[in-house]
């Protein structure tokens, strides 16, 4: 009899730990791949791909950190992913791979190249569910290397993404 008891306590508590741990989880957001509209006639550099790798990763890294979302894992859908593009002009395509990856937001940003000195990023994130907007940033930056798109990433979400007033309560 006590076995039973103590079996029971056990499921309980279990129950309980991961009804906790369920409860505090962020939810998932997709970070698609950065696009790069490149307006500035100077054609493609060497390091862009993988600038812009990185600069996904940084932002998928910057998103986490800040508490309000956990990462949804989009690497089984890179074949998918790169049908979609250019994301910013397709009418929402990207949706249904977000929605196939668990995430309950779809981050995409695009980096719009004037010129080597001159781009200005935009961030926006959208609610799944609803389909609505509930973040978005902009802004200009300086240089094209790994060091300008970290630190554009790094001052739009952290002073300009969350501040407004569109910022959903489960992303605050």
């Amino acid at each position: 009899m006590w076995q039973s008891i103590l079996r029971l306590g056990l499921a309980a508590f279990a129950m309980a730990l991961a009804t906790a741990a369920s409860a505090g989880a962020p939810p998932p957001v997709a970070v698609f791949p950065i696009e790069l509209w490149d307006t500035s006639g100077e054609g493609v550099k060497p390091g862009q791909a993988e600038r812009l790798r990185h600069a996904t990763e940084t932002l998928a890294k910057t998103l986490e950190q800040t508490g309000r979302y956990s990462i949804a894992d989009l690497a089984p859908y890179a074949v998918e992913i790169d049908k979609t593009l250019p994301r910013y002009a397709c009418n929402g395509c990207w949706k249904p791979i977000a929605e196939k990856a668990g995430a309950q937001f779809a981050a995409l940003s695009t980096v719009h190249k004037v010129s080597s000195l001159i781009s200005s990023f935009d961030i926006s994130i959208t609610d799944l569910k609803t389909g609505k907007l509930v973040a978005y940033a902009s802004g200009q930056f300086r240089g094209d290397t790994d060091e300008a798109y970290t630190r554009a990433i790094a001052f739009l979400v952290k002073d300009r993404l969350f501040s407004s007033e569109a910022a959903p309560a489960a992303a605050r």
